[in-house]
């Protein structure tokens, strides 16, 4: 399986449909309900390349996927609101330290951010940060997640793919944080996922190397690496529920 995000590209290859769906609702996919039975066996090649011009932001991108899914697999979805289970994501000491891994972004990086925003809020196109910046970047792979110049609510999305179950922060943090995660998979564990990244941050590369099998548990590193853990609870929780999803014919 390969999947290729480039500004003004879009690539994957043997990838089940399910994977795809969820980027082109920006939802995880445990938010997503009444998804047929193939929706992970049949595998799918997707080449989607935008409008010549500059490069749209990551999610108009993701419009344009969704309206894809449309057009070729008469995708049809309704919103809802269901009590469901969750993991709250907290400060695991009274003090409300950080953990090691985990630190507020640095005032260089911050004042990026705004300008970013700033640009945007103007109406302007997406200023893209040069490389040697690394402010904001996201690297995401199974057993590591690192991130910089992030908010919390990528923290909690990324920690879902790997939960099974949604994270609502409740940490009550309002910045841009640096954090690096390193976990040993679970088998059958979901992947994280790049969803929630700021416009124009796309995932970097993955390490060549497997997870470190001496890792922690991801429960146990979020609260040594990160100061923070994950208590079980139930929550509101938005869902995307599947109207109609039909495999495509050929034409």
């Amino acid at each position: 399986m390969r999947i290729s995000m480039t500004p003004g590209r879009y690539d994957v290859a043997g990838m089940p449909l399910q994977l795809v769906l969820g980027q082109a609702l920006t939802v995880p996919v445990d938010r997503i309900i009444g998804l047929p039975d193939w929706i992970n066996t049949a595998r799918y090649t997707i080449a989607a390349k935008v409008p010549d011009g500059p490069a749209p932001p990551a999610r108009a991108i993701m419009v344009m996927l969704a309206n894809l899914l449309k057009d070729r697999f008469k995708l049809a979805t309704h919103r809802e609101t269901r009590e469901l289970p969750v993991y709250n994501l907290v400060f695991a000491r009274n003090d409300k330290r950080f953990g090691p891994a985990f630190k507020e972004t640095s005032t260089e990086c911050r004042a990026a951010i705004a300008a970013r925003l700033d640009e945007l809020r103007r109406g302007g196109p997406v200023p893209t940060a040069p490389a040697s910046s690394n402010c904001p970047s996201a690297l995401i792979n199974p057993g590591i997640a690192s991130f910089k110049g992030v908010e919390m609510a990528v923290i909690a999305t990324t920690l879902t793919q790997s939960v099974g179950r949604p994270v609502i922060d409740k940490t009550g943090l309002t910045g841009y944080y640096d954090y690096t995660l390193k976990w040993t998979p679970q088998p059958g564990s979901g992947s994280p996922a790049p969803f929630g990244l700021p416009d124009g941050v796309l995932p970097a590369a993955p390490p060549s190397l497997p997870a470190d099998p001496d890792s922690p548990n991801l429960f146990t590193a979020v609260q040594e690496q990160l100061g923070l853990k994950l208590e079980a609870g139930r929550g509101p929780v938005d869902v995307i529920v599947i109207d109609r999803l039909e495999k495509p014919t050929l034409d």
